[in-house]
Formats: structure tokens, sequence, C-alpha cells
């Protein structure tokens, strides 16, 4: 059974439009059944007003998110505790059976990593795209 939610997207501050601009990785959390976080280290676009991940159909995120579609990512902080940011918000099933090296904002952020990597084949598996619309922040001070 999926669950419906309501969305309000809020307005992010230009730092945080930033880095996740410019963050290549993040942990995106997801809840299980059980009611325990789950977080997985994903890549992700953002154009501005939504967040794109690009996941593998049979990853339990997708099942966590058609469940309980309330999520977070995170992005690491600078080291010392400072630049913390954690973006709360409400995730979808965007499309299935696509490709995410068609998808050219995303694969502009990433072809460089995935070729370095040796993932670029692997990367057709990622056929799920997800879509998380942003409702919080917060963030801590940089040092």
């Amino acid at each position: 059974m999926e669950a419906t939610v309501a969305v309000m997207s809020v307005e992010l501050p230009e730092e945080i439009s930033s880095r996740l601009s410019s963050d290549h990785c993040g942990w995106l959390t997801t809840v299980a059944k059980s009611g325990q976080p789950v977080p997985r280290l994903v890549w992700f676009y953002f154009d501005g007003t939504d967040l794109t991940v690009y996941s593998m159909p049979s990853a339990a995120k997708v099942a966590h998110i058609k469940a309980r579609p309330h999520v977070s990512l995170n992005l690491d902080s600078d080291g010392n505790g400072g630049g913390v940011v954690v973006i709360g918000g409400t995730a979808a099933i965007d499309a299935e059976g696509v490709d995410c090296r068609d998808d050219g904002p995303y694969w502009a952020k990433y072809r460089e990593d995935s070729d370095a990597e040796g993932l670029t084949d692997m990367m057709g598996n990622f056929s799920t795209r997800l879509r998380i619309t942003p409702t919080k922040f917060w963030t801590t001070p940089t040092t």
C-alpha cells in the first residue's frame, strides 16, 4: 500500500542550495516497516526545487518510500562538526524503467565519477527515479 502525503516545499537558503548542487554524495534515510531509520549513501541531483535520486527497483529504499514517504538527506560536515546539512522531505517514485544515463543534468554531474569508478555500465540498473521535495532543513554553522 502506497502512502499519500500532501507536500508543501520550502525555499532553501543559497548556502544549502549551493551544497546540494556541488556535493556529490549524501545520506538518504528512509524508514523501514519496523520503524528503524535506514541511511544509504546516494548520488543526487538538485534542480533548484526538488532532489532526484536513482535506485535499483528492488532496493529496500524504494519499498520504504512507497509505504512511508518521509525521508531525510544528510550532507557531511566540514570535518569539524560544522556545515552539516539535513534536508527533511517527502519522497515519491517519479518514474520506473528509466535510465539515469539519459537524464542530462543528473548524468552531467555523475558521468565522470561513474567512469572513474568503472560503474557506467552498471548505472543502467538504477532504473527507478525518486523525487524528493524538501519541506524543512537544518544546518550547523561552518567553523
